[in-house]
């Protein structure tokens, strides 16, 4: 069998809410939950600054731009891996959002949801991408797949509404409204149904990412996403051509088409001129699977997956009323169908009502989306309903149809209802709907096989590096100085690193990291020693940078500026305990220093103050002071540091933070200080508190010499 593997990445949304009812700041939310992770979890640091950290089951958990968590599964050889790894996801970030409620006020809540869209007008979308690996040129790829990814909704889709709908606009798969041409290179604008992106992160190799896919609650529905595009993967992969036969016309048009058709039963056009339906062109991919489930090139469990395959396509048939109990999309069909029809709400008659909202948004401004950054997935369900205006084209268009404006006017002021259930129905524990409904036994999606994510969300699994990854990081993960890739772990302490590039690795093989000409570096005096810890800083060997930093703070050598250096590779380490003490020592040796270095001081005490909630102004106006002198300036290579501690520094305060250490390292960038108000409204500190051993703020600290400087003071 060739080589097959594939990955999930979930994005998640948050939101919490205080024991008063006010909401957590996202950025609260998202530290909360990575220092809890950093706490409870079995870990090592990806090695990449401000990356996140890869688990001992060998997933990876980040921040992702956007400021949400995001979980990526480890690889994976089989479907019933690939869905197991995705509920252990769910279920690690539930118990974290559990062990920040525990730790915080009681009454707190602490919100998690497989979502897919915002509803409350941010035109927000939370992406579930997955990875598989192939060996042809992507292109060859292309026309092959994208039927298939079109009409793959039919089982994949989450189900929901259309968050670009004035009205209620119940669609198959939510997310897709988001997607706006055929192919891109982007995924986070300009979205499209093929990605071009390539970054294997393997050797031998290359990584098929897919946008074009949502976050399902179904096991049923991401066993056959992963499953059934992984044949499809495969037979493209081995020169088959799967998707020759059907082409379609007008990809996009279909995607609309086959997103707004509960009933799968509508045509698509086909290049030749013939039509059909997602149903057909998903039953020609899956006849051309069984036709080969015994060819080389195919997984041994082709067979297993075209048996599901072929029973979901033959409920489908008698859809929506048959995928009622297995599909996310049919499950929520019927649920807001029953709520519909108990809110007095003809769901029929949806499209001309739908309609009627579009001519009554014409007539009035938009509602404006909540300002809040941390509650926009649930408090959709607390706006006001649209303002209802009479409209001369409104009236006629309802009455046409046998309806009144108070048909119009009930689901407007009930559209929300809908939205809150859409919201909830994803959210993680107990709370969720679906939850609910799948424990109360009123569902059928289970897949058999697909068990033990007790087990999932410790151990890696079988079959592929991911096994040598977790067992590592199992093993060696209370040494602070292991760092991860995808492709290789990196042991710093030992001076070693293990080699992942083949993605099908079951042997652990350890080789010696290379010492370059450090050694060399460590027999020359000070200067060279910190230079060398600079190089190592880099390479983010962080135990060998700590060892040459103490070697020279032991010599005395310039310690402000050093223990401003240790302070920083402390805090990559996650000490950050040990690095509050000698960013302490380098403020207590700051007579002596540079007032580059004591502006570095006020850095870092400006830094650790954010990471507590503490008010810094005061710091702020002693750090204006200084900066007032030339002196004050010298390049910094902080970025790294900052990256590392941006998901707890949260977004304003990594912003801010950043722009200060810009203006350190060149007093060109100051005038983008005033673009923050805590910068502007900072007074600037006077007399004993100016910090100078002068009233004169260019003056230079006492013994400080400018030989110094150009002999080498290492800027990171």
């Amino acid at each position: 069998m060739a080589g097959l593997l594939f990955g999930v990445e979930t994005e998640y949304a948050v939101a919490g809410l205080r024991p008063n009812g006010d909401a957590m700041g996202r950025e609260e939310i998202v530290r909360s939950l990575m220092d809890a992770a950093r706490r409870r979890l079995v870990w090592a640091p990806d090695l990449h600054p401000g990356a996140g950290m890869f688990l001992q089951n060998s997933s990876r958990l980040y921040v992702d731009c956007g400021l949400h968590p995001e979980m990526a599964s480890a690889e994976c050889a089989n479907p019933w891996d690939a869905v197991r790894y995705v509920e252990a996801g769910h279920r690690i970030l539930a118990e974290l959002a559990s062990s920040v409620e525990a730790d915080s006020a009681p009454g707190t809540e602490v919100l998690c949801f497989r979502s897919n869209v915002d509803l409350s007008g941010t035109c927000a979308t939370w992406a579930c991408h997955e990875n598989y690996l192939h060996r042809r040129p992507q292109s060859q790829l292309q026309s092959q797949m994208i039927p298939h990814l079109i009409t793959r909704v039919i089982y994949t889709g989450a189900g929901g509404f259309n968050p670009f709908s004035q009205g209620l606009e119940f669609t198959l798969s939510p997310r897709m409204a988001h997607f706006e041409c055929l192919v891109t290179e982007n995924s986070t604008r300009d979205r499209g149904i093929w990605h071009t992106k390539s970054e294997p992160l393997c050797d031998g190799y290359k990584r098929l990412h897919v946008l074009c896919g949502e976050s399902q609650c179904s096991e049923t529905a991401t066993f056959l996403k992963i499953g059934a595009t992984a044949l499809v993967t495969a037979m493209s992969d081995a020169g088959l051509k799967p998707g020759s036969a059907v082409q379609l016309a007008d990809p996009l048009e279909a995607l609309r088409i086959v997103t707004g058709d509960p009933a799968c039963k509508k045509k698509l056009r086909m290049t030749g001129g013939e039509e059909r339906t997602a149903i057909a062109i998903q039953r020609h991919y899956l006849e051309t699977a069984e036709a080969h489930a015994g060819d080389a090139s195919m997984p041994t469990w082709t067979s297993d997956v075209c048996r599901r395959w072929r029973s979901i396509l033959d409920l489908l048939e008698d859809a929506p009323y048959s995928v009622s109990q297995t599909l996310d999309w049919g499950i929520k069909w019927a649920l807001y169908t029953n709520h519909a029809r108990n809110l007095g709400i003809r769901w029929d008659a949806l499209p001309i009502l739908n309609q009627a909202a579009e001519l009554l948004a014409t007539q009035a401004p938009p509602d404006a989306p909540e300002s809040s950054e941390s509650l926009l997935i649930v408090r959709s369900a607390r706006r006001p309903a649209r303002s209802t205006d009479q409209s001369s084209e409104v009236d006629p268009l309802l009455r046409s149809h046998g309806l009144e404006r108070s048909d119009l006017d009930n689901l407007l002021a009930r559209r929300q209802e809908f939205f809150e259930l859409e919201t909830r129905f994803g959210q993680l524990k107990s709370r969720g709907i679906f939850h609910s409904l799948d424990a109360a036994g009123v569902l059928s999606h289970r897949i058999p096989g697909v068990d033990n994510i007790d087990q999932a969300v410790t151990d890696p699994p079988a079959g592929s590096r991911a096994m040598i990854r977790g067992q590592v990081i199992r093993r060696l993960a209370s040494a602070a100085h292991l760092q991860c890739t995808w492709e290789q772990i990196v042991d710093y302490g030992e001076r070693r690193a293990l080699d992942l590039s083949d993605p099908f690795t079951q042997k652990e093989s350890w080789q010696p990291l290379p010492e370059a000409d450090i050694d060399e570096l460590t027999e020359s005096g000070p200067h060279a020693r910190r230079e060398a810890a600079l190089s190592c800083y880099l390479q983010r060997d962080f135990t060998r940078a700590e060892e040459l930093l103490r070697g020279c703070l032991a010599e005395g050598f310039e310690p402000a500026s050093t223990f401003c250096h240790l302070a920083r590779v402390l805090l990559m380490m996650n000490r950050d305990g040990e690095a509050r003490e000698e960013a302490n020592l380098a403020w207590e040796h700051r007579e002596h220093a540079p007032p580059y270095v004591v502006a570095r001081t006020l850095f870092f005490q400006c830094l650790f103050a954010m990471l507590d909630g503490a008010e810094f102004s005061v710091v702020l106006g002693q750090l204006k002071s200084v900066l007032r002198g030339s002196a004050a300036y010298s390049d910094w290579t902080v970025r790294p540091m900052l990256d590392h501690l941006q998901p707890r520094l949260g977004e304003p305060n990594y912003n801010f933070l950043r722009a200060l250490a810009d203006a350190l390292s060149n007093s060109s960038a100051m005038p983008r200080l005033n673009d923050f108000p805590q910068w502007v409204d900072a007074p600037a500190a006077t007399g004993a508190e100016a910090l100078l051993a002068s009233s004169d703020p260019n003056e230079t600290i006492e013994v400080w010499d400018d030989s110094d400087q150009s002999e080498g003071d290492v800027p990171f």
